[in-house]
């Protein structure tokens, strides 16, 4: 029986790495699975849809995991209070995988502030949000667990973020929630990002189920050592290895490796 997990991608941060993620998750998958099946790995992350007729699309199921892929769309929700990084994921070779009413999304934004993002805009958008959820959860046969992505330092990502991992604890209570939490570096330019990442962080202990805590400045320096060993290798440097496109390859990889192994036992208390 596949075990689905609904990734929500909150905030600038998260539909970045969100990007990265399924772009991997896809090359992956190719790469062990050289026939377009859709099988039960597949099917953890993403739903196949027949798109002959647009108005009525068809949800397959995995079944016995030799049917044909027909039209991907990835389990996730993307929320973001400026829509411009949303856009630009929609426009990129990815675009397609992302349902349209699985998209929420504002023209303002937070203004790098935790309340702003979780006492504003989380009211403001729960139902918009919580049936996005819904919607996801409903096109699952046994949903393993909801996978937030977002940053702590602005604040949609820590504000609304963690206001969404709140709500899913109310009604998801039996459902695993994982956090892949980016924390800022500490000459981090926004002024409030120290606060927004502790207010977050109250939040993470009391609904997460387990944190993937990452850190801004860390991350460039693992990429910068990759980058330093790979390049003396070659004889000219290598981009691919550097900067903030490979931090974020680096992340999208810690985030597919965490749900491949099965969970066990029941829930806590």
């Amino acid at each position: 029986m596949p075990r689905e997990l609904i990734t929500i991608q909150i905030g600038q941060c998260g539909i970045q790495l969100g990007s990265r993620f399924w772009d991997l998750a896809l090359k992956e998958h190719a790469l062990y699975s050289k026939r377009p099946i859709y099988d039960d790995s597949l099917s953890s992350f993403f739903r196949n849809v027949d798109m002959r007729d647009e108005k009525n699309p068809t949800e397959l199921k995995v079944g016995d995991g030799r049917g044909r892929i027909r039209t991907l769309k990835a389990r996730s929700v993307l929320v973001d209070m400026e829509e411009g990084v949303i856009n630009k994921a929609l426009a990129g070779p990815l675009g397609e995988l992302f349902d349209q009413r699985q998209l929420i999304r504002d023209v303002s934004g937070s203004g790098n502030n935790w309340a702003h993002g979780h006492m504003l805009y989380g009211k403001q958008y729960d139902a918009q949000i919580m049936e996005a959820v819904r919607r996801a959860a409903e096109a699952c046969e046994s949903l393993q667990s909801f996978f937030l992505i977002h940053s702590l330092g602005g604040g949609t990502g820590s504000g609304l973020g963690t206001y969404i991992l709140g709500r899913l604890a109310d009604e998801y209570p039996d459902v695993y929630r994982f956090v892949t939490a980016v924390f800022p570096s500490a000459d981090d330019d926004v002024i409030t990002s120290p606060y927004n990442s502790v207010l977050s962080l109250n939040q993470l202990i009391q609904h997460a189920d387990c944190v993937l805590p990452l850190e801004n400045q860390a991350l460039i320096d693992i990429c910068g050592k990759i980058a330093s060993q790979t390049d003396s290798k070659r004889q000219a440097p290598d981009a691919s290895t550097r900067g903030t496109a490979a931090a974020n390859r680096r992340v999208a990889s810690t985030i597919l490796d965490a749900p491949k192994q099965p969970l066990r036992g029941g829930r806590k208390g």
